[in-house]
């Protein structure tokens, strides 16, 4: 997976910060990177079925439209606990419902 250097609007001091200081994720080491452009099939489940696009499925917990984030994390907790094979089915069903 590719990783596009992202950051601060570039000239930005200590003294008046703004948007923010420096750039991370220069894999590359590019210089004076200001812009990315990204492309692909950004489309949320279940939109995503009918392109063809399973992209984000299941809906990651930390979204705020994910609606069974609690009782997955819950099951999530409880398997990390005491991880017992039967316990799968039920976070893999909260997950996919989400």
């Amino acid at each position: 997976a590719a990783e596009a250097a992202w950051g601060a609007f570039p000239g930005h001091t200590y003294t008046d910060v703004q948007s923010g200081i420096g750039v991370v994720h220069n894999t590359f080491l590019l210089d004076s990177t200001e812009k990315n452009v990204s492309r692909g099939p950004f489309y949320p489940f279940p939109r995503g079925v009918l392109h063809a696009s399973l992209r984000l499925l299941p809906r990651p917990p930390w979204l705020v439209t994910n609606r069974t984030a609690r009782t997955t994390a819950e099951r999530i907790t409880r398997f990390t606990i005491a991880p017992r094979l039967r316990q799968l089915p039920g976070i893999f069903i909260s997950a996919l419902r989400g």
